[in-house]
């Protein structure tokens, strides 16, 4: 018998893979954080042993594999994973394709998320005194049409930003991902419904030809590597992950021709506020829902709507996991479950695309055991094995929930550290300029000196920080 080893939050156990229940799905990076938080808690509550696993390898690679299109022969259109995620709904070619060779599938729409435009001006934070963009300014800066930080187009709703720049024609890179991304095709897609005349039809899409002087970045890390890294940088990513990462955010100007981030757009529901009409059933061809540029005086201009896509015939997968991924996608309409994701720049789907969502699920056809969630604490009542118990939680789960006070105030330190070395003089757009050339002087080694040891000073916190949580979570404290 072969045997696997599974970790969840609180133990590693030795199973017998026949008798796991194993669901393994695969998409979008940009809510990845949400799913595995809800995965590992559905794990940590089910008295029979499950593992439940999500790869986070972009809307296109999810779809791709769900929908089994590279497969051919007899095995064409068999799916490679168990359900697909993605931050796009399957085309409408795609759709027609599928169920043209006699497939029928679901979209369950979850969670809505903004995706931003970061930069790494030096001198220039986020906030309404920061740097104001207009679709239009995006869509040259995108072509390489404006390439400098101080071009007339840009000083225009920016007066203050001339003298704020580190030299006169800061130049600007842009950095792009790599690889076909739901954030592409939502980016590009805005660019051209709210900037037609500068951003044509054939630059949208989840690829697209970037002039050749952009800078590549791969998955959602990379591009925070970029932004981070190269002074002068923008960028796109979703606003949690950039905020999470403390990148600094353009404002925006939405429909209403009002400049706003993301993180004001939420604060007065100009996230779900872009959520319009989707198809009457969960069946039927998502392929033209948009949630780009509304209207509205809050509403964020580039929202995404995160999916998972399903299967109606689940007979591909056994019994037992049949009813499980069920039972978790259900979870995903669970208030208390998905409000949660609220920590990830998430919000829940609206009522209406909820109510949707939840006439799919009842649609999916599954052979396996009935898995039900124990709503009281009746003697027996969690104890059968196709429980899910709210009761039932690993020590690991605890003892990391009661110590995210103490690590907030940990990782604060370490952001006030962050803040010194910027001040020390970390900076290197003085390196790279060449029309601000100078002499290494003493003064530069000091600093030089004084950024290191703050860097020495972070890097012992970030061990501790580490140290401390598994402490924690295996011995307690």
């Amino acid at each position: 018998m072969k045997w696997i080893f599974a970790v969840t939050t609180g133990a590693v156990l030795a199973l017998s893979s026949a008798d796991t229940i194993g669901l393994h799905g695969s998409g979008t990076t940009n809510p990845s954080k949400c799913l595995w938080m809800l995965a590992s808690q559905l794990m940590d509550r089910t008295k029979v042993p499950t593992h439940v696993t999500y790869r986070a390898v972009g809307s296109s690679t999810g779809q791709k594999e769900f929908l089994g299109v590279n497969n051919t022969g007899v095995n064409a259109y068999v799916p490679h994973n168990d359900f697909g995620a993605g931050d796009i709904p399957i085309s409408t070619s795609s759709y027609n394709a599928f169920t043209d060779n006699g497939g029928e599938m679901v979209h369950l729409p979850f969670v809505l998320g903004a995706i931003s435009i970061f930069h790494n001006i030096p001198n220039i934070e986020s906030g309404p005194q920061g740097l104001n963009l207009t679709a239009c300014n995006l869509a040259k800066i995108f072509k390489r049409e404006i390439t400098v930080w101080d071009d007339d187009e840009i000083l225009e709703n920016n007066p203050n930003l001339q003298d704020a720049l580190p030299y006169d024609d800061f130049p600007i890179t842009v950095s792009r991902r790599v690889h076909g991304s739901s954030s592409t095709s939502s980016v590009t897609k805005y660019l051209g419904v709210a900037c037609p005349a500068e951003w044509p039809q054939s630059l949208v899409g989840k690829t697209i030809d970037w002039p050749a002087d952009t800078e590549k970045c791969e998955g959602s890390g990379g591009m925070t590597s970029c932004l981070k890294e190269i002074d002068g940088a923008i960028g796109y990513i979703d606003s949690g992950h950039g905020h999470s990462q403390n990148l600094k955010e353009i404002e925006l100007q939405n429909l209403d021709g009002n400049y706003l981030s993301s993180k004001e757009a939420a604060a007065f529901g100009g996230i779900g506020a872009a959520a319009g009409d989707v198809p009457s059933s969960a069946d039927m061809d998502f392929g033209s829902v948009d949630l780009l540029n509304k209207p509205g005086p809050y509403t964020w201009p580039i929202v995404a709507m995160s999916y998972v896509y399903v299967r109606k015939d689940l007979s591909f997968m056994e019994p037992e996991s049949q009813t499980l991924l069920i039972a978790f996608l259900k979870t995903l309409y669970e208030p208390k479950a998905i409000e949660q994701c609220g920590q990830f720049g998430f919000v829940k789907a609206p009522t209406n695309v909820r109510r949707v969502a939840l006439s799919g699920i009842d649609m999916l056809q599954a052979d396996g055991p009935t898995w039900t969630v124990e709503e009281d604490t009746a003697p027996g009542a969690g104890q059968g094995d196709f429980v899910i118990s709210h009761k039932r939680r690993s020590y690991g789960e605890y003892a990391l929930s009661s110590t995210v006070g103490d690590i907030a105030d940990v990782m604060a330190k370490i952001t006030e550290l962050e803040a010194a070395m910027a001040e020390a003089g970390t900076s290197s757009s003085i390196a790279k300029s060449t029309s601000d050339a100078r002499q290494y002087t003493e003064g530069d080694a000091a600093r030089l000196n004084a950024a290191l040891g703050l860097g020495a000073i972070s890097f012992v916190l970030w061990a501790i920080t580490i140290i401390y949580i598994l402490f924690r979570k295996v011995c307690g404290a």
